[in-house]
């Protein structure tokens, strides 16, 4: 099945993504350090594919000297590299992120929760999905294309994929809105009023998972829901630190990097998918057992 799981996955699906590509492979990541997958991108660039490579020129809490270590390891693999471009990484006096977690050849591409980095493939719950669906893998690489080139993503890339900015709020509150239970893990919950309010609307068929070190604007955010009747736990951030993103229904799921804040889903560049079928019951199957194992906090 095309859903993988971390930290048990590890880096092995992103790897495989990357060598099996002929010609070309495109990343498009909010933070790129691990050390199988900078191996892979090298080989691949070895065997004469075209290796590039976006990353966020300012990820939050990052010093300047790790960025720029970030950045002469990535071209140490003979990848080209760009910085997000402009328009995503500020404006006003409030900053925005390319905060999407993505990587595509041209026939396949892994889109999902993680950043390539240790902890995500060592310590996170996340989720990454695999897909050789032709709409899909044209989709992601024509953002990715529009990014590098500093253009609007095409209109159909915001059909085909969960796409911030502009459309993706409106994709995860369709599928929260959907008849019945649904869960929800997340690293954050806000402030964001349609999806709380639409959290809300749910009541106790809701069931939401968030890292126990959640800040004091999303500690009154789960007072509210709860306030609503929504069944909110906290995760202890060890052994398994709660970093996916997922929206869970009976009959569809939301995986992407989107956070469900106004910044998340209104300004950063961000990619996520609707899934069904399968993925749908591995995805149910792990929220149960991270609900097994969380405290009521």
């Amino acid at each position: 099945m095309p859903l993988y799981i971390e930290p048990h996955a590890g880096p092995a699906p992103i790897v495989q993504v990357i060598q099996s590509a002929r010609r070309e492979v495109s990343v498009g990541m909010y933070y790129l350090s691990d050390r199988p997958i900078l191996r892979a991108l090298k080989a691949a660039h070895a065997r004469g594919v075209d290796v590039r490579v976006i990353i966020e020129g300012k990820p939050y809490g990052m010093k300047p000297w790790q960025v720029r270590k970030e950045e002469r390891e990535i071209e140490a693999t003979g990848a080209i590299l760009h910085l997000a471009p402009y328009r995503f990484t500020g404006h006003g006096d409030h900053y925005a992120f390319l905060h999407a977690k993505y990587v595509c050849s041209g026939h396949e591409c892994e889109i999902g929760t993680a950043n390539f980095d240790w902890s995500a493939f060592h310590h996170n719950r996340e989720y990454l999905y695999v897909t050789k669906d032709p709409a899909v893998v044209k989709a992601a690489n024509a953002v990715f294309h529009a990014d590098w080139n500093n253009r609007r993503a095409p209109a159909y890339a915001h059909r085909v994929l969960v796409l911030a900015p502009r459309t993706s709020a409106a994709q995860i509150i369709g599928v929260i809105d959907q008849p019945g239970p649904i869960e929800i893990e997340s690293e954050e919950m806000g402030p964001y009023r349609p999806t709380l309010d639409a959290i809300a609307r749910k009541g106790h068929l809701a069931k939401v998972i968030l890292p126990a070190s959640i800040n004091a604007q999303d500690k009154q955010d789960v007072a509210f829901l709860r306030a609503q009747g929504v069944q909110v736990r906290l995760m202890p951030v060890k052994p398994i630190y709660m970093h996916a993103k997922a929206v869970i229904s009976s009959n569809e799921a939301f995986v992407g990097s989107e956070n469900f804040t106004q910044t998340s889903l209104g300004d950063n560049r961000e990619m996520g998918l609707l899934l069904n079928g399968r993925p749908v019951s591995a995805l149910q199957a792990q929220f149960n057992r991270d609900w097994d194992r969380t405290a009521h906090g």
